[in-house]
């Protein structure tokens, strides 16, 4: 006789249920259009948006970001909240390459690059975006991907040495140093992102208009730069604990075969004009 599946839960082995970690809100970097110059805003800088339906929609948009509309591939359009200039501290991240042929689209982990195959990169960081309560995914793709790491390394050398150098200064005087508590996490700190100019990539015939991240970050970084920067006590233990939090999620792409991220659309670079 044939038990009933909720009958069998009992030889369930529970390390056998594979985790991908908590949700989260997911926004995008978007490429800035030439074309509408016109319009303003991200449509025509780029920038990073996120979908209206993460947010309620009685609490007005923090600092620095507006809404607006996006216009999907598929004709259909969003209502986001964007911004030009994001402060973010990037407490995880996680990569994966993806391609698409006849119409599929297929991932691979990081590992499991293939030369000439038509691969692109795919970054997500989880991030306290400032202005923002919950954490939040800000995904990149292509050649924003590729600059986003290169940025995210450039920038947590130099601010996790400066504050290094700070906190062992300061600790010759209050025995921070001899407990060794003279590092940052990267998180600790905002890291301001913007758009690059409009540049063309790619294959001749195949060409697209960009406008890459780029990192706004002072040549020489002191303590006023730090104290203008860091995230503050409260926020520094809750993305810590979010750090911990999220573990299984940054390790989910790094199986093969990892799942495409349901909310992780691919964008239209055209924004309507019209500002709510």
């Amino acid at each position: 006789m044939t038990s009933h599946f909720v009958d069998d839960l009992d030889i369930v082995d529970q390390t056998t249920i594979e985790a991908t970690g908590p949700s989260y809100p997911v926004a995008q970097w978007l490429h800035g259009d030439p074309k509408l110059a016109a319009a303003g805003g991200v449509a025509h800088t780029g920038g990073i948006i996120l979908p209206d339906k993460y947010l309620d929609e009685s609490v007005a948009p923090a600092p620095g970001w507006t809404r607006t509309t996006v216009a999907f591939s598929s004709g259909k359009s969003e209502a986001v909240l964007a911004a030009q200039k994001p402060r973010l501290a990037v407490i995880r991240t996680r990569f994966r390459w993806f391609v698409t042929y006849n119409g599929v689209t297929t991932y691979y982990p990081r590992s499991g690059y293939q030369a000439d195959s038509g691969m692109r990169g795919h970054v997500q960081a989880l991030c306290g975006v400032h202005g923002f309560e919950q954490p939040i995914v800000v995904t990149f793709k292509g050649k924003a991907s590729q600059e986003f790491e290169r940025l995210l390394r450039d920038f947590a050398q130099k601010v996790q040495e400066a504050a290094y150098r700070v906190t062992r200064e300061k600790g010759n005087g209050n025995g921070l140093a001899a407990n060794g508590h003279t590092k940052f996490p990267r998180f600790a700190f905002y890291m301001r992102l913007s758009p690059g100019p409009h540049v063309k990539v790619g294959q001749k015939g195949q060409e697209s208009i960009i406008t890459p991240p780029v990192l706004d970050l002072p040549a020489v970084i002191g303590e006023d730069y730090l104290s203008k920067v860091y995230v503050g006590r409260d926020r520094l233990q809750e993305l810590q604990q979010h750090f911990h939090a999220a573990a299984e999620w940054a390790a989910a792409w790094d199986r093969p075969g990892a799942e495409e991220t349901l909310d992780d659309h691919e964008l239209d670079p055209a924004i309507t004009p019209e500002q709510f």
